[in-house]
């Protein structure tokens, strides 16, 4: 009986050891994830006071102020706006740096250094670098145009500036990942295309551009994802100004936060737009399957 009682002793142990391995990580998912969201789905149902502290339920109010509200709106369209114009715009820069750097008969360990740079700077000081630059007065930028321009006091301008600065700020990351997709691209395709008489841009759409559209398809989802949730560029360049024309909503939800106390409103709105990325990411795992050809 002893002996039988060790077994299944042993086995529960073994089923359960894998388990053991991931606690820590449970743990850490726990507390900084799967807590955090509860209390925000919590907090947007009830009624919050100043100091955060759930006061009473108050069901769908928030939900029905927020929708209500021009404010949500107008950060909900300027977030789109920037998307739609930041994302190809990452794509395309990191495919043609990627492609100005893809020489395999020549050493460009150099060229890759200067365009990977970027990635070594963080938002904040990028951010900081170029509001700099973008100065009215004496900023590098009007110097170059011969123009004084008001970058943070036009809503075009201040809206093209902040989408500058990111992509500059993702220039790198976009580089390394595009670059990584044209090294795995067969050499036999390239020889193929050059025997058929296939011009350089012949090669590219017809041979390189499906060859790494699973890392391209890869960084659309990640940059459509960072366009939606940029804060940093927008906190320290324009404030969300002039007029609120840059407060996006992730801008949107840290102002009724932490400058109102609106606490239940503001998880509301994190709410929404957790399902408004949730949305997007699950439309484009479906375009996945008509765009993306694998290997």
């Amino acid at each position: 009986m002893s002996s039988m009682k060790k077994k299944a002793d042993i086995k529960v142990t073994k089923k359960l050891e894998p388990y053991l391995y991931l606690l820590p990580v449970f743990a850490l998912f726990g507390v900084f994830t799967f807590y955090p969201l509860i209390r925000t789905v919590v907090m947007s149902l009830s009624s919050v006071n100043s100091m955060g502290e759930i006061v009473k339920f108050a069901g769908l109010k928030n939900f029905h102020t927020l929708f209500r509200a021009e404010q949500f709106w107008k950060s909900f369209r300027t977030t789109f706006v920037f998307a739609a114009c930041l994302v190809p715009l990452e794509l395309l820069i990191g495919v043609t740096l990627g492609l100005l750097a893809d020489n395999r008969k020549k050493k460009t360990s150099p060229i890759r250094t200067i365009f990977a740079l970027p990635m070594s700077i963080s938002y904040a000081c990028g951010a900081m670098i170029w509001l700099m630059m973008f100065n009215p007065t004496a900023g590098l930028i009007n110097s170059v145009i011969g123009k004084p321009i008001s970058w943070s006091g036009d809503r075009i301008y201040a809206m093209l500036m902040i989408i500058i600065t990111t992509c500059w700020l993702t220039a790198g990351m976009n580089f390394i990942y595009v670059l990584s997709g044209l090294q795995s691209v067969p050499d036999e395709l390239y020889e193929c295309s050059r025997l058929e008489g296939a011009g350089y841009l012949q090669t590219v759409r017809h041979i390189t551009l499906p060859c790494i559209s699973p890392t391209l398809f890869f960084l659309l989802v990640i940059n459509t994802v960072n366009a939606f949730q940029i804060f940093t560029q927008v906190k320290l360049m324009t404030k969300g100004g002039p007029g609120g024309s840059t407060s996006v909503m992730a801008y949107s939800i840290y102002e009724s936060a932490f400058v109102s106390n609106r606490w239940g409103y503001a998880s509301a709105q994190s709410i929404v737009f957790f399902v408004i990325l949730l949305i997007i990411s699950i439309i484009q795992f479906k375009a996945e399957k008509k765009g993306v050809f694998y290997q």
